[in-house]
């Protein structure tokens, strides 16, 4: 009968009428173990329910098989795949991640790391705003790898896997040109974000070299919401002061805006070309008339 309580590996040892040791052999290095022997222990810890203590064991042998992956928005399509492709990644090779959002909040990043850190974490991706920088580096000083996602890195000495942001929105204004648009529409969210801010460099700066003109659109958010309060913007203005192109600074963003129009009889691409940027799955489901 199993017992109440957590159980030990003294139980499994018990029930399997073998030593502490052996049970240890079968938990971490089965192959040391007779067959016979090792599928005692088994059916000892499948009756008996056990689970091994994974934190005490990263304490006391100053690993854990697990990686921390600090990101500032879990709701976001994008980060969300970010998430999913590190998962794929790490359990491959046989470890786990534990993931937190900071949500542009530099305390809740500043806690993420420290936490990460006392669950003895082999190592850190971080996807770092300007204002946690800071955080990151002293978890760093500390001797965690660290990668950064999306983002550069403060140094030479560090690692990063990002994507060139500038290149992106000067090639977003640039297809917009080549389609014949003269008048472009830059639509951000109100939070500073380093990728976003490259983005919109880009796109002003192929802007001015192309001759075309251009204004900046601060979206309530960087989410659908925002996109559809952008949309209403430049949809309640006389059609001649509209803009005939919008590069938004993500998909989402793009689809808000593009919902936005066409509720008000703007036609897209007719009227107005929309563009945004991140190529993630949830583009596939934009409304475009």
């Amino acid at each position: 009968m199993q017992k109440s309580g957590a159980v030990t590996v003294r139980d499994v040892a018990t029930m399997a009428g073998v030593s502490l040791s052996t049970v240890s052999n079968v938990l971490n290095r089965p192959d040391r173990v007779a067959s016979a022997t090792r599928a005692r222990v088994t059916d000892a810890i499948e009756h008996l329910g056990y689970i091994r203590n994974d934190a005490a064991r990263a304490l006391r042998l100053g690993e854990s098989r697990a990686v921390g992956l600090v990101i500032s928005e879990s709701t976001s399509p994008f980060y969300a795949e970010i998430i999913r492709s590190a998962d794929a990644v790490l359990s491959a090779h046989g470890y786990s991640s534990l993931v937190g959002s900071a949500y542009h909040d530099v305390a809740a990043a500043e806690r993420l790391v420290r936490l990460f850190e006392e669950q003895r974490v082999e190592g850190l991706l971080l996807n770092p705003f300007a204002t946690a920088q800071p955080a990151f580096r002293t978890a760093m000083r500390r001797g965690v790898p660290t990668v950064y996602v999306d983002a550069d890195a403060p140094s030479p000495a560090h690692c990063s896997v990002t994507a060139d942001h500038l290149a992106g929105g000067r090639m977003a204004v640039q297809h917009l040109a080549a389609l014949g648009r003269g008048r472009i529409a830059l639509v951000r969210g109100p939070v500073h974000l380093t990728q976003i801010a490259r983005r919109m460099d880009g796109a002003r700066a192929a802007c001015e070299e192309l001759g075309i003109a251009y204004e900046e659109v601060v979206a309530s958010t960087y989410f659908v919401r925002g996109g559809v309060n952008a949309g209403e913007v430049i949809a309640s203005r006389p059609a001649a002061k509209r803009p005939d192109a919008i590069f938004a600074a993500n998909d989402i963003l793009a689809m808000g805006i593009i919902t936005s129009l066409a509720e008000r009889g703007i036609r897209v691409p007719d009227d107005i070309a929309v563009i945004g940027y991140d190529d993630t799955d949830f583009a596939l489901a934009a409304r475009v008339p």
